[in-house]
């Protein structure tokens, strides 16, 4: 009888997070969305990044979490037609997409060191976002901010020039 209310609780209380999954201030905690691969959590990391700009192209989330840095590898890919994925990852869109990703993801999973983005163009195109990276571009620890997507609308919602400086700092490697 116990392992069924135990079972029972946890279930309700694993429900009742992932409802709430796409609120950048449920801060999910790294080590709780890798702790067990069926797990609500990851699926709430999953929901995230499934309701972020790109999500028809995602083909993988990852958390690395053996070692410090902890980070998520997201990687989007052609599903059916390579010439539409790449009109759809111009230089402008890509840039403002992977910005605006790393900051939600960032937000939300709370022990997260970084985000890594790979995506799967012709010519394969990849960049690493860390927190720290993030905290000095917007001035605020994103851990410590409950409305995200606020600060994203203030500062660089159509102000693509602002994003390019992020990118002049950190720009996007292609893959050979």
């Amino acid at each position: 009888m116990k392992k069924i209310y135990a079972s029972l609780t946890l279930c309700t209380v694993l429900t009742c997070l992932s409802g709430c999954a796409y609120a950048p201030h449920n801060n999910l905690s790294a080590e709780r969305v890798s702790a067990h691969t069926s797990s609500k959590h990851e699926a709430s990391v999953e929901e995230i990044t499934n309701k972020l700009p790109g999500h028809v192209y995602l083909k993988g989330i990852a958390f690395q979490d053996t070692q410090k840095p902890y980070y998520l590898a997201i990687n989007y890919a052609a599903i059916n037609n390579q010439h539409t994925f790449e009109k759809s990852w111009t230089s402008v869109k890509t840039k403002r997409i992977l910005l605006h990703n790393a900051t939600i993801l960032l937000s939300a999973v709370q022990n997260a060191d970084s985000v890594h983005f790979t995506i799967n163009t012709t010519v394969p195109q990849t960049i690493t976002i860390t927190r720290k990276e993030l905290t000095d571009f917007y001035g605020i620890d994103l851990r410590n901010y409950n409305d995200v997507k606020q600060v994203w609308k203030e500062k660089f919602e159509g102000q693509q020039e602002k994003i390019e400086e992020f990118y002049d700092a950190h720009p996007i490697t292609e893959m050979q």
